[in-house]
């Protein structure tokens, strides 16, 4: 038996880890294989800059839920690898602008049939599952948007310290 999932809810990090893992080094084998100089982490805010492009990084950190620093790690990659380029904003020139550069517009098409691949993957998958871990995981989000989790295990502390 694995012993990760016999740790059940203690070991839900980590399992939610070791399935990202997964699904990197099959991403990262699948651009590897087809020649494509891309990065799996890059995917979620290129698509986000070609579908929605010129936008900027707060308004990518806020559309994707993450950091700003975590967003500004990646944008930096993408600019180094020359798929984006930005411009400050002309209504704020606090803001920096970002859109797809002639190169990452010429590597969409090439990336779009991997995208279309992973999508026809994982909606096989998810057909063949009890539950849909999409929706599980939506659930999941929401409930950690509307009280964090280190609250809440807060909260268990202390109803298992007034127990005593």
């Amino acid at each position: 038996m694995d012993f990760m999932a016999g740790m059940a809810e203690l070991a839900l990090a980590s399992r939610l880890r070791r399935l990202s893992d997964l699904y990197w080094q099959g991403v990262t084998a699948t651009y590897r294989q087809t020649g494509l100089d891309f990065d799996v982490r890059w995917a979620t805010i290129f698509v986000l800059i070609s579908q929605h492009g010129p936008v900027a990084v707060m308004e990518i950190a806020d559309r994707l839920g993450i950091t700003h620093p975590a967003v500004i790690q990646v944008i930096n990659e993408l600019e180094k690898h020359g798929l984006i380029v930005s411009a400050k904003s002309e209504q704020d020139g606090r803001k920096r602008l970002l859109t797809l550069s002639e190169a990452g517009q010429a590597m969409l098409p090439k990336l779009q049939p991997l995208f279309d691949a992973f999508i026809a993957v994982n909606k096989s998958m998810l057909a063949h599952q009890t539950h849909n871990l999409l929706l599980s995981l939506q659930e999941m989000e929401a409930q950690l948007s509307d009280r964090s989790f280190f609250d809440r295990i807060q909260d268990q502390l202390t109803r298992n310290t007034n127990l005593l």
